[in-house]
């Protein structure tokens, strides 16, 4: 991933500014590469070189298209249009159209066409440094990854049309929510090409779609155990802040005036849903589908899915030896990590509009049946 710091840049009437710079390689005719830094400009529509450059990379300058460019200050600068190899870094090579001007007194410059258009860009003023990493979705990654955003917001904008109950809807809703976080962690990480940490967001959006999978089997009832077993996991973080607190925010907690009362209705709550979520050896269970991950996914039909998926990523989660030695899992591969999110993500809403009877539009839910049945 290379990354250019800023260069400081004299104007009339603000000072000295900060102002990202690319540094480039542009193929000559003779095929030698050159080195040059390009100030990158978001509103200039064709990058821009200076006369002089025609003359070192061997290019015959009014053998290009002839064009007329304007500037904020209304000038027109003369210029002839080529195509030129350009060499971003090692892995990164483009062909970009160039408009070489007919003078010295303009800057060169990176514009859109088939660079910052094709590229991708992060501007940090906070360490006033551009990073330029290769496009991070194919384009046809781009049309399922729009479409499955778009499902998402139709049945967000549709959602009172959802034939579920109240419990259900709520908890419907909190499990949207979670899969639109989740996924939006991601692409975080994908836009950056920083992957590595994607087994991490398979491994929630799995536990998410087999958790939904398996509630949506009995709606009603499992809704009513999803939301009281969060009395359970309540009183337990509270016990876990305040019995033994250490550090400020511990004490804080621990010593606040209005601790008791919320404790006594805490504790007050949990006691009224505990005998639903005892075993026969009277503990408790530790969440609310009352079995373990592996037999949620057998009782749901994805056992086959665990064992492929969810256990090649536990051990990469909890940092086992034979995972540490390992640079990469498979999810952490840009593509792997894409496909899965975008399965599970996809699984999740074609479950809420199947289950909520929402007739989704058919382009939409075309590619949510696809994205899901993928792996399933």
């Amino acid at each position: 991933m290379p990354t250019y710091s800023w260069r400081s840049r004299p104007t009339k009437h603000f000072g000295d500014t900060y102002v990202p710079f690319a540094q480039v390689s542009l193929r000559a005719n003779d095929s030698s590469f050159h080195a040059l830094a390009l100030q990158i400009d978001t509103g200039a529509v064709v990058s821009l070189l200076r006369q002089s450059m025609a003359e070192l990379l061997g290019i015959e300058l009014e053998s290009g298209r002839r064009v007329e460019l304007g500037s904020i200050g209304g000038t027109q600068t003369v210029a002839f249009v080529h195509n030129i190899c350009t060499k971003f870094c090692a892995d990164i090579e483009y062909v970009v159209p160039y408009a070489i001007a007919t003078n010295e007194i303009v800057p060169n410059l990176l514009g859109r066409a088939n660079a910052i258009d094709t590229l991708h860009f992060d501007f940090d003023g906070t360490l006033q440094e551009t990073r330029l990493t290769a496009p991070w979705l194919s384009p046809e990654s781009v049309v399922m990854r729009n479409a499955v955003i778009d499902a998402e917001q139709y049945i967000l904008t549709n959602w009172q049309k959802l034939k579920f109950s109240d419990a259900t809807q709520r908890v419907a809703k909190l499990f949207i929510d979670r899969a639109c976080q989740l996924y939006a962690s991601a692409e975080s990480l994908m836009r950056m090409h920083c992957t590595y940490g994607g087994p991490l967001f398979v491994r929630s959006l799995f536990e998410l779609a087999v958790q939904y999978q398996y509630l949506m089997d009995d709606p009603d009832n499992r809704a009513k155990d999803y939301i009281d077993f969060s009395h359970i996991t309540k009183y337990h973080e509270v016990n876990a802040s305040t019995a033994n607190p250490s550090g400020s925010v511990s004490q804080y907690l621990a010593t606040h005036p209005q601790l008791p009362q919320h404790v006594a209705i805490i504790e007050e709550n949990y006691h009224r849903v505990l005998p639903r979520f005892k075993r026969p050896n009277n503990r408790e269970h530790i969440n609310w589908y009352k079995m373990g991950i592996a037999k949620l996914a057998e009782e749901v039909g994805w056992l086959g899915e665990y064992n492929l998926i969810y256990k090649s990523v536990a051990g990469w989660s909890h940092g086992d030896p034979y995972s540490t030695q390992q640079k990469t899992n498979i999810f952490s591969i840009h593509e792997q990590l894409f496909t899965f999110c975008m399965h599970y993500y996809a699984r999740i809403l074609l479950t809420i509009a199947d289950k909520g009877m929402l007739n989704l539009p058919q382009e939409l839910y075309a590619v949510l049946k696809t994205l899901s049945a993928e792996f399933s």
